[in-house]
């Protein structure tokens, strides 16, 4: 008796099972309670299903000075007029929280997005217009800043059968470019093949890559309000998580936490090109003096409460 065509029949009947359970979902009939217990930069995470992050407990009146979204990142130059680290020292606020044998969603460099369904039909066409957002967001943040830049790269990510049927991982984009930055000390290399020379040089590259949506949400009145009150989420948890890679590599000539304070420069600048619908989230960074932060539209979401 042959079994070759029932066990292939199986095979198929199950691929298309789990097909249908990846395609998306609408949620948008629960909406998202805001919580007043707790900071802007929790409701945030916590309403994208991140791992819940702990706000860092302040006196009343540091959570006023806190509670300002004006906090300006931008680093080597420090203005007297701005509010930022020689005038509002972040030290309150970093946590030293101890984790377990997995890391959490929030200890690395993300993207959140609620992308209005008004202005996507799929989740694909959701994707293209977070990536064509970004990409303008991009090279209007390497134009203002005047800095020579590379050719930009964007594309499909990699995903097999076994990743999209079995581990539900969706297809997923990428944006990529290398820049030029006299501080740090990177150039633009343009070579087709690679250089073990080239590599441990000094380099400034933005990578983000992040998953085609797989729900439809109800839009939090703190993100964006749209149209429709529905959105496509873009996630930073789970097997779908966005990432966005440490922008500043391998800088040998300045200390660590001038990189990482190069890195929150570089993402709050970004972020002023972004519309509200999109967050860049910062994780801590405490061994260099720098908490995790939620930026958008510019603004600074910090992650604080009153004692």
């Amino acid at each position: 008796m042959n079994t070759a065509l029932p066990r292939y029949l199986s095979i198929i009947s199950t691929l298309l099972f789990l097909s249908a359970c990846s395609a998306v979902r609408d949620t948008s009939d629960r909406a998202y309670v805001y919580d007043q217990e707790h900071s802007i930069a929790w409701n945030i995470i916590n309403s994208s299903g991140m791992d819940t992050y702990r706000d860092a407990q302040v006196t009343p009146s540091q959570k006023l000075m806190y509670s300002r979204t004006d906090y300006d990142f931008s680093f080597p130059e420090l203005r007297d007029d701005n509010l930022n680290e020689s005038s509002l020292s972040l030290t309150p606020l970093l946590q030293y929280i101890p984790t377990g044998m997995g890391a959490e969603d929030w200890q690395s460099d993300g993207i959140l997005a609620w992308i209005p369904t008004e202005l996507a039909s799929s989740p694909e066409v959701a994707s293209q217009i977070l990536s064509d957002t970004l990409e303008h967001a991009v090279l209007e943040t390497l134009k203002e800043s005047k800095k020579v830049h590379g050719d930009f790269r964007k594309g499909e990510g990699y995903n097999d059968y076994l990743g999209k049927y079995v581990f539900q991982v969706n297809a997923s984009r990428y944006l990529a470019i290398q820049f030029a930055d006299e501080y740090a000390g990177c150039e633009v290399h343009n070579n087709k093949y690679f250089d073990a020379a080239i590599a441990k040089l000094p380099d400034c590259t933005l990578y983000i890559n992040f998953h085609d949506p797989e729900k439809i949400v109800r839009t939090p009145d703190f993100i964006s309000k749209n149209i429709t009150g529905k959105s496509y989420l873009i996630r930073h948890d789970g097997v779908n998580a966005s990432f966005i890679s440490p922008i500043y590599r391998q800088i040998t000539s300045r200390a660590k936490t001038n990189a990482v304070r190069l890195n929150y420069a570089f993402a709050q600048q970004l972020s002023r090109h972004l519309p509200a619908w999109v967050i860049i989230y910062i994780s801590p960074h405490e061994d260099s003096g720098m908490p995790a932060v939620a930026l958008q539209a510019g603004k600074v979401h910090f992650f604080i409460r009153s004692e």
